[in-house]
Formats: C-alpha cells, sequence, structure tokens
C-alpha cells in the first residue's frame, strides 16, 4: 500500500476535488488482502468478494469468502434501504445461521467524498497506457488512498487502500477491483436468505458491516 501511495503522492501537488461516483449499478469482483492488531490479537484478514451494487434501488450485496490464519468462512452480506430504513442481514454459510441488523445511517453510495483531495493521475503499468486518477481522504477513524478510472462524470474504482482503528483495533486493508462492469444482471443477488431472524442482533463484528470503505461493497 505504502509504495502505491508514494507513487501517487509523486505525481502531482495535492489539490481538492469534488465527489464523484460509480455507476448506479454494477458488479464484479473485489481481492482483499490486509492486517489487525491488537492488544490481544493480531493477523493477517484475506477475501475475495463477489459483488453488486444498485444505487437505484439502495442495496448491495457481498458473497465473501474469508480467510485469517487457518480460519475460513464464507458470507452472504446484503443491505437494503426501503422507506428510509436500512437493515442488514449476514448469513454465515458455514454455520447455517444469520444475523439482522437495523442500520443507523443512510444508503452509503460508492462515491469519492467530496473533502477527499485529488493527488493527480498517473499510468497503471506503461506510460501512457491506463491512465487513473489517486484520492486521499483522511476521516474520523479511517483514511484513504483510491484510484479511479474517469469514465465521464462516473469513476470506475480499481484501487482503495485504507488504514486506521476500529473498536481500539488498528486495521490496514487493500482492495482491487476486479471484472467490473455495469448493470445487475441477476437481482436474486439481492434476495434476503431464508434463515435470517426478525429479531434484531448487535453481536456482529463492526467489520461486516463493512462501513470502513469508500468504494467497496
Amino acid at each position: 500500500m505504502f509504495a502505491a501511495a508514494v507513487i501517487i503522492f509523486i505525481c502531482s501537488v495535492l489539490a481538492l476535488s469534488s465527489a464523484c461516483c460509480t455507476p448506479d449499478q454494477w458488479e464484479g469482483e473485489e481481492a482483499i488482502i490486509g492486517g489487525y492488531t491488537g492488544q490481544r490479537n493480531r493477523g493477517i484478514l484475506k477475501e475475495f468478494v463477489r459483488v453488486a451494487y444498485d444505487a437505484v434501488n439502495t442495496r448491495t450485496a457481498a458473497f465473501v469468502d474469508y480467510r485469517s490464519g487457518e480460519h475460513s468462512n464464507k458470507f452472504k452480506i446484503v443491505t437494503r434501504y426501503e422507506n428510509g430504513e436500512g437493515k442488514l442481514y449476514v448469513y454465515d454459510l458455514k454455520k447455517d445461521k444469520c444475523w439482522t441488523k437495523t442500520l443507523d445511517r443512510p444508503f452509503r453510495k460508492a462515491c469519492i467524498p467530496s473533502e477527499a483531495k485529488s493527488i493527480g493521475s498517473y499510468y497503471l503499468g506503461l506510460k501512457n497506457g491506463f491512465k487513473l486518477t489517486g484520492y486521499e481522504f483522511k476521516g474520523k477513524r479511517i483514511n484513504a488512498f483510491v484510484s479511479v478510472e474517469e469514465i465521464g462524470n462516473e469513476c470506475i474504482p480499481v484501487t482503495e487502500a485504507i488504514y486506521g482503528r476500529l473498536n481500539k483495533v488498528g486495521i490496514v486493508q487493500n482492495i482491487g477491483f476486479i471484472n467490473i462492469s455495469r448493470g445487475i444482471r441477476n437481482t436474486t443477488i439481492f434476495d434476503v436468505p431464508r434463515k435470517c431472524e426478525k429479531k434484531e442482533d448487535f453481536s456482529l463484528a463492526e467489520e461486516l458491516t463493512r462501513d470502513n470503505f469508500i468504494m467497496a461493497v
């Protein structure tokens, strides 16, 4: 992450930017690797995620293949908003169990925050080849470097590197976006798993809400 950040940084001087967003509907894959460190434990996290994003109908879906050391699991994570109220559904495929949680935030659009700073354009790989634009964002808990391909008024995410603290645990994550395509081929990906219970459950780990991401789902 730090090498990529240095490459981006030397390309230009920091400048204020206006927000840009992904297409309203898209799907693809995310490859994530990162680490965490707390008072009692630390480790490396790996995820391969099949994602769908639908800002038109305010919903997202993620099929997560998760690995940390010898531990592995698979989740289906769905967020849906109806009449302004958001619900998070996390289905543990290994335990065949689902948790439901009411979200106290509005639908998170996949956009570069307006307070982010543009750190210029650069080429990925060969010069004059694949042109990207980098952005830096500094938040209260999370900082991020994001690179996107700008097409018209839209930003197609390419990489996202975040670092900061969640619940007194230091985290760093690098995210690569793969095979992004516009539109949703099969809307059943947003279906709520049948196993989901109606009662609320607030015992979920915060990272499963995925609120620490900027463009990722």
